[in-house]
């Protein structure tokens, strides 16, 4: 009799003290500011906290949670983002310090990147679990990843020589650069103006509304209002040339991007007086007219990689730029020779 109570008497304390540590446990979950998640040594979600259900989208009740878990991209969408997802996994039930950032995806498959830190506890009663904490870090991210874009393009603005060349790199480093549909509208001196965009080089009346009300707007430093895209107008006055880059939904402009925008409006006018001056004896019109036929020229190379390699136009623009630069070959004579023998850029 005296050792069942003894026994009762122990049970009733554990269960008090696994009330107590549960207790304790979500108290210091809530309190947590970042997004943290809890797991065993199988994978299995114990918990996850108020922060986390908010940047994600999932909630303790939706689960059960095991690996693979809905916010790790799927193996369709991004396979080397789901094995490095895996392999971070295992690396953490076995206990490694793993911190790195990485791009997961919200309920609606909203991507945004978090950096991801955390511990490995043992506990007497609960056994191994693992805590994983996670800070939203998209925005700084992006602006890095803007930097980076914005002093590669540049580079390729400051050693271009050629008219149709410089045309594609600043219409796809712009429309790369801050995520839009790029026009860029050049005239002769004489009032005629030609319009290119990834589509073709294009009259005005192939131009949607906005796009025309874009390129004939004014440069605005607003980053509070929601704006259907950006204007670039390079600082060259003796230079008939602007720059609109569309934006698929009307959004906010951030500091980073308005920064961004003057260095390469900066370097476009830069590149153009260059080019300009090389060319000054020649005339203009013939200039800007050869110009609108290496930029077809260019636009059907870029669109029969698009097609072959299920990638993007701007992907497939710098694999031709490159190829170009390596072989020592004007942008236009390397696109003529893609179209006309239907070989690859490096061997075309």
């Amino acid at each position: 009799m005296a050792d069942l109570e003894a026994r009762l008497v122990a049970n009733q304390e554990s269960a008090r003290a696994h009330s107590i540590d549960a207790a304790w446990r979500q108290a210091v979950i809530r309190s947590i500011r970042d997004g943290l998640v809890i797991f065993d040594s199988e994978g299995l979600v114990l918990e996850m906290n108020q922060a986390f259900t908010d940047l994600l989208g999932y909630r303790l009740e939706d689960g059960p949670f095991r690996p693979p878990y809905p916010w790790w991209p799927t193996a369709e969408e991004d396979p080397e983002g789901f094995a490095e997802f895996a392999a971070a996994h295992d690396d953490v039930l076995a206990g490694e310090p793993v911190e790195r950032e990485f791009r997961v995806y919200r309920r609606d498959r909203r991507p945004i990147w978090v950096r991801s830190g955390g511990a490995t506890i043992v506990h007497e009663a609960i056994g191994t679990t693992h805590l994983r904490t996670i800070r939203d870090i998209t925005r700084s991210r992006e602006a890095r990843e803007r930097r980076a874009a914005a002093a590669q393009v540049g580079q390729s603005l400051a050693t271009v020589d050629d008219l149709a060349a410089l045309i594609g790199i600043a219409e796809h480093g712009f429309s790369l650069l801050f995520d839009g549909e790029c026009t860029i509208q050049l005239g002769d001196g004489d009032g005629a103006r030609r319009w290119f965009n990834s589509s073709d080089s294009v009259g005005s009346e192939d131009l949607a509304d906005g796009v025309l009300a874009g390129l004939g707007g004014q440069t605005s430093p607003d980053t509070v209002s929601l704006r259907p895209g950006i204007l670039l107008v390079p600082p060259a006055p003796d230079i008939d040339c602007r720059a609109w880059i569309q934006f698929p939904r009307p959004r906010r402009i951030s500091l980073e991007e308005m920064i961004a925008a003057d260095l390469m409006a900066a370097a476009f006018a830069a590149a153009l007086r260059r080019v300009s001056v090389v060319q000054e004896a020649a005339d203009r019109e013939a200039n800007l007219q050869q110009a609108v036929d290496s930029h077809r020229l260019i636009g059907q190379a870029t669109g029969i990689l698009v097609e072959r390699h299920r990638v993007t136009p701007s992907e497939a623009f710098a694999r031709l730029r490159d190829a170009s630069q390596q072989r020592n070959l004007k942008l236009r004579e390397l696109a003529s020779r893609v179209i006309e023998t239907g070989l690859e850029p490096e061997d075309a």
